[in-house]
């Protein structure tokens, strides 16, 4: 088989097709950035209020599990009871106020 040979391409459509693309100013890059910023917060708000809701959905889950014992195994109970002090513990690192509301 024979080789290819290729054909540059003449007149106006090829000039804009092979045109370098422009460098973006240092203001645009810096509007991109903040926008990017911006999202970036927002997903990350978003990620946040998704992972509170799957937290307090896989709690009322657990309690129903401990309201309706009988349905389960023993084992299985227990892990249950277990994982809902656990979750519900306070961490001995958090610093907690006696009286948040006393002047």
């Amino acid at each position: 088989m024979g080789e290819g040979k290729v054909v540059p391409m003449e007149g106006p459509v090829a000039k804009e097709s092979v045109a370098q693309p422009q460098k973006m100013s240092y203001e645009q890059l810096e509007n991109i950035a903040h926008q990017l910023s911006d999202q970036n917060r927002q997903l990350h708000a978003d990620l946040l209020k998704a992972q509170e809701t799957g937290f307090f959905k896989r709690l009322d889950y657990l309690f129903k599990v401990v309201e309706d014992v009988d349905a389960f195994s023993f084992d299985f109970y227990t892990k249950c009871v277990q994982e809902i002090e656990t979750l519900m513990a306070i961490p001995e690192d958090l610093p907690i106020e006696e009286n948040p509301n006393k002047d």
